[in-house]
């Protein structure tokens, strides 16, 4: 009985473990203190700057030899409630334009693979999936650029989005003589130990 039970693990194990041998899939994990995401924009008195403060991205790569040909899939999550400004009044009113209560998680995910233009060390690609935002879904694509360095994997890139396509109220301040513009811009850098 224990032979069978023993001989049933190994057969899992083997199982589970093939496809990612058999397609080269190395997971990406990502290092918090050395990845940051900003989100731009501009006012009727000056430009404006927020961070979000805590999130999380899981990254597969794809490597059927020794070098990374594809991501095959990336997935971030959020709070809304992370996104933050040095001024807590502006704070508080992304949080109320975001409706954090209502809808408490920013989703990214890929939808497709990615093949990766290497040169050396460095690459570029873009990515298609679905971001989730204030309760809307919206296909976007986003171009970014990285690089290799050991273990380590570097990506960074940018896409600027508008308010109004995720519901989102631009904020206001100062009885409405303080406007947002409608368009952001989201920049992130993020760094990944690749396992």
């Amino acid at each position: 009985m224990k032979t069978i039970r023993k001989e049933g693990i190994v057969l899992f194990l083997v199982l589970f473990m093939m496809p990612a041998v058999l397609w080269g899939q190395k997971r990406a994990v990502l290092i918090p203190s050395e990845s940051n995401i900003t989100i731009e924009g501009t006012s009727s008195l000056h430009d404006w700057e927020e961070k979000v403060e805590k999130f999380d991205v899981v990254m597969q790569l794809q490597s059927p030899g020794a070098d990374i040909e594809s991501i095959g899939s990336v997935r971030f999550s959020a709070r809304s409630g992370a996104v933050v400004s040095d001024n807590s009044l502006m704070t508080g009113k992304t949080h109320d334009a975001l409706q954090v209560e209502k809808y408490p998680e920013i989703l990214f995910r890929s939808t497709e693979a990615v093949p990766l233009e290497v040169k050396g060390s460095s690459f570029k690609g873009s990515m298609v999936g679905e971001l989730v935002l204030n309760g809307v879904t919206r296909k976007v694509v986003i171009g970014f650029s990285g690089s290799f360095t050991g273990d380590k994997i570097i990506v960074s890139g940018s896409r600027t989005l508008k308010m109004s396509e995720y519901n989102i109220k631009p904020p206001t301040a100062m009885l409405g003589t303080l406007k947002t513009g409608d368009e952001v811009t989201i920049l992130f850098n993020l760094k990944f130990r690749i396992q």
